[in-house]
């Protein structure tokens, strides 16, 4: 196959693959928020390191699990860019 059939075929499929994604990044990102609420990974709880944003809205920017103590790690991180970027507002808050 000669290569620009070939990237005519990869995009087509691309195409075809993103426009069976019916779920907007909103809904997806609820499904995760309801995947991990409900699937606990190890003995302590999974933790959230979360950022206000300019707007006042609290937008989950990581998922912290598979330490010994999630929620210390993602407070040590949250505390870290607080001290490099002031405005940042990084908090941690429990998944599950």
């Amino acid at each position: 196959m000669e290569a620009e059939t070939l990237m005519r075929f990869l995009t087509i499929v691309l195409f075809a693959f993103l426009a069976s994604c019916s779920d907007s990044l909103e809904d997806q990102a609820a499904k995760l928020e309801t995947f991990v609420k409900n699937n606990r990974y190890g003995s302590g709880g999974d933790v959230w390191l979360v950022k206000r944003n300019a707007f006042g809205d609290h937008e989950k920017v990581s998922l912290v699990f598979g330490f010994l103590d999630d929620f210390e790690f993602c407070t040590e991180v949250a505390a870290m860019y607080n001290q490099r970027y002031p405005n940042a507002s990084l908090y941690c808050a429990f998944a599950n």
